[in-house]
């Protein structure tokens, strides 16, 4: 056997915030949900998402839900269905197999379980209540360590479940992905196979995660911006074909300089990196564990972003996101 320790993916994170006015980033930990969504209790699965579990049909998805706000690729060669109602409340991503739900993912307070696990549980107590975690997950021949102490993997009748913790909230619970071994077993290696659908994909779930987040938080959501977007994509690309890492550009250009050049005006901006994990769902929640890219993603006076994704020659992904206000 190969032993490839961890997936828990390279984890590099950079972010780069300039503001022309003062600013005092303030975290005020408040939850959201929607006065009017009832929650239950699943019966079926051991959690529910805004009251969606895993293999329900399709078409009893979208009688609750509606239609999808937006449609993607993901790193399992099928697709992210975005479901949210008006602004990002009650934001879910799903994912199907044969018009079933084989994949679910929600970073906001709409989370229910069999094991009274909701959004802001103590890490402590989600062990309790659902085991110790998994250790290594074997595609092929290859196995790959679970060691990451910002997340855990459970697997229990055929469906991977990783609980995401806030670290800057106690470790307490901020996001659950649920995966099914038939949707898992799809991804034969560690990254999915790098596409310019892909990386627009990810570019746009990445933009829908940010606002999701801000929306949790009570925070206006941002508007996404083109020409943001083609700037940190140059940035990404750049980075992926030259192989390095850094906000200052080989050429010497800081994010501003290339922001400026790109014919942006802006009172402040800021930019996050991240390189090496699996997919924008992963992505995300490291920058959101890292405090310098979390008060970009949360900085409220930040009105625009732009997304910017590329892959380099080992199937990497390079996130640049580029925040305007």
């Amino acid at each position: 056997m190969i032993i490839i320790a961890p997936i828990t993916e390279f984890k590099p994170f950079i972010h780069l915030q300039n503001e022309v006015r003062q600013y005092i980033d303030i975290h005020i930990n408040k939850e959201t949900i929607s006065a009017e969504n009832k929650l239950d209790t699943p019966k079926k699965q051991q959690f529910a998402f805004n009251n969606i579990q895993m293999n329900m049909s399709k078409s009893d998805v979208e009688k609750t839900l509606n239609k999808p706000k937006r449609v993607t690729f993901n790193e399992y060669g099928t697709k992210w269905y975005t479901y949210y109602d008006d602004d990002y409340n009650n934001f879910i991503m799903i994912s199907y197999m044969k018009d079933k739900v084989n994949a679910l993912y929600t970073n906001q307070n709409i989370i229910t379980s069999k094991s009274k696990i909701k959004y802001n549980t103590p890490k402590s107590v989600v062990r309790q209540r659902l085991g110790e975690p998994e250790t290594e997950i074997v595609k092929g021949r290859v196995r790959y360590e679970q060691n990451n102490k910002e997340y855990d993997v459970f697997h229990k009748n055929h469906i991977y479940t990783t609980v995401f913790y806030d670290k800057h909230r106690r470790n307490n619970v901020t996001a659950v992905l649920q995966v099914s071994d038939a949707m898992e077993n799809r991804l034969k290696e560690q990254y999915g196979a790098p596409s310019k659908s892909l990386a627009d994909s990810f570019e746009l779930q990445n933009f829908d995660l940010v606002n999701a987040e801000r929306k949790q938080h009570q925070l206006s959501t941002l508007k996404y911006s083109k020409q943001n977007s083609e700037t940190a994509r140059k940035h990404s690309k750049d980075m992926a074909n030259n192989h390095y890492f850094d906000h200052t550009n080989l050429k010497g250009q800081s994010p501003f300089d290339r922001l400026k050049k790109d014919g942006i005006t802006f009172n402040s901006a800021g930019e996050n990196l991240a390189y090496g994990q699996v997919s924008s769902i992963y992505a995300h929640q490291g920058l959101m564990n890292s405090i310098g890219h979390r008060k970009n993603i949360l900085n409220d006076t930040f009105k625009i972003l732009g997304v910017g994704v590329d892959f380099n020659d080992e199937k990497q992904p390079f996130w640049t996101e580029n925040y305007t206000g």
